[in-house]
């Protein structure tokens, strides 16, 4: 199970939460406890992360790698350290509380609210044990998805230009990020995050790529003054969902 682990924690809450889709609001009640039941099973399961984890060798654990696009070198590379280990735990942990939080709360579409977030748990998933550029990226810039659709569908009255600002803010943050990502790859030829490391980079380059990362993640986390989409987002919000 090992060798899978990761892709089991990634890929079973997003079919699940395809599944609770599929189960619709008619049947309500079922999809809540389809939802519930999933997100404990990925808890549980990602707590082999914790008791299988090495902490003597600093090496990527629980490895995973096959080819993904050959053409450009990229591959669907997983791996967790130290740090994105309990980070994923943490995720798998907080996605039962927000189903808990929501079940009687949410009235309207519920099974599609509970499906957003057993979405977004395998999505950042996937961004905290990626170790292919490319693939980070995919997940990093898919789990905005979900997100614009909480707010924007289950949010408050000025929900909408919430939900816009919110992912233009982050989704055109990101760019500075990925022409980082593609320079390293011409430098290197690889869009492997470990490879990456050992680029040798001018002080010129170095820093223009921190800068190119710095605005990303200050768009992301966010911090002053490209911030404002967050008190949008966070009073349209649903309570539940804060």
């Amino acid at each position: 199970m090992q060798s899978t682990l990761l892709s089991l924690l990634i890929w079973l809450p997003i079919l699940g939460g395809g599944l609770v889709i599929l189960l619709g609001d008619k049947r309500a009640t079922t999809a809540r406890w389809v939802s519930l039941v999933i997100s404990i099973l990925v808890f549980v399961m990602s707590l082999s992360l914790w008791t299988g984890f090495d902490s003597s060798t600093h090496l990527m654990q629980f490895v995973e790698k096959s080819i993904w696009i050959a053409q450009f070198n990229i591959h669907y590379h997983l791996g967790v350290d130290g740090i994105s280990m309990p980070l994923i735990i943490l995720t798998t942990f907080s996605t039962i509380l927000v189903i808990g939080a929501g079940w009687e709360v949410i009235q309207k579409r519920p099974a599609h609210y509970m499906a957003a977030f057993l979405m977004m748990e395998g999505l950042i998933v996937g961004v905290f044990s990626s170790l292919d550029a490319i693939l980070f990226y995919a997940f990093w810039e898919a789990s905005l998805i979900p997100m614009l659709l909480i707010v924007g569908i289950w949010g408050g009255d000025n929900r909408i230009y919430a939900a816009i600002k919110f992912f233009l803010y982050t989704f055109l943050g990101s760019v500075f990020m990925l022409v980082s990502l593609i320079y390293m790859y011409n430098k290197g030829g690889s869009f492997s995050i470990l490879d990456m490391h050992n680029l040798s980079l001018s002080a010129t380059e170095q820093a223009w790529i921190f800068w190119a990362f710095f605005m990303a993640f200050a768009v992301k986390v966010p911090m002053f003054p490209v911030h404002t989409w967050l008190p949008d987002a966070h009073v349209q919000a649903p309570q539940v969902a804060r």
